[in-house]
């Protein structure tokens, strides 16, 4: 069960980091993540609402090192950050929900698996790109439903929003 910090520990690194790093052998660094979170950007051509709310999403990252148990929410982040991204790029109301709006953008041939930084080889048949509309909102229903869920990919969560979101919107010449 999560405990309610102590000041004291508020600006330490979080027990369950070191014990993760126990057990792989690689203990994070508050400046490595720091540099990893600042090295994963938007482009200029992304809106300033959307640019806004995915450095809320990139500081809760790296406030993860204090407080592992939010992984959770920064991943929680990433999906309603894409949400937003969507419902600008497509002038979106507010009762569209996440897979319509992915299958928007999808038919719009503006999501390519080649995007991706993640995929070592990306499909041109986009066979990535097209499971998103089934996955990304599966994802965040388990995330806003209630979980206890700890999944410590922070920074994966982080390069794939903005690897999404950098495909909506075109590059400024």
């Amino acid at each position: 069960m999560e405990q309610f910090k102590c000041l004291r520990e508020v600006t330490e690194m979080d027990l369950a980091h070191r014990q993760l790093g126990e057990i792989t052998g690689y203990v994070p660094s508050l400046p490595k993540m720091h540099a990893a979170l600042a090295a994963i950007k938007l482009h200029e051509g992304v809106p300033v609402p959307v640019i806004g709310q995915f450095n809320v999403a990139r500081n809760m990252a790296l406030y993860h090192y204090f407080h592992y148990a939010m992984a959770p929410e920064v991943q929680m982040k990433t999906y309603s950050v894409i949400e937003l991204a969507l419902r600008l790029r497509f002038n979106a109301s507010n009762g569209k929900t996440l897979a319509p709006l992915l299958q928007m953008a999808l038919a719009a041939s503006l999501l390519k698996d080649a995007g991706f930084r993640h995929l070592e080889s990306p499909d041109p048949e986009n066979s990535y790109s097209k499971r998103l509309p089934e996955i990304l909102p599966k994802l965040r229903n388990f995330s806003a439903h209630g979980s206890t869920a700890l999944t410590p990919d922070c920074l994966g969560h982080i390069e794939k929003c903005a690897d999404l979101i950098n495909q909506l919107f075109d590059r400024p010449a």
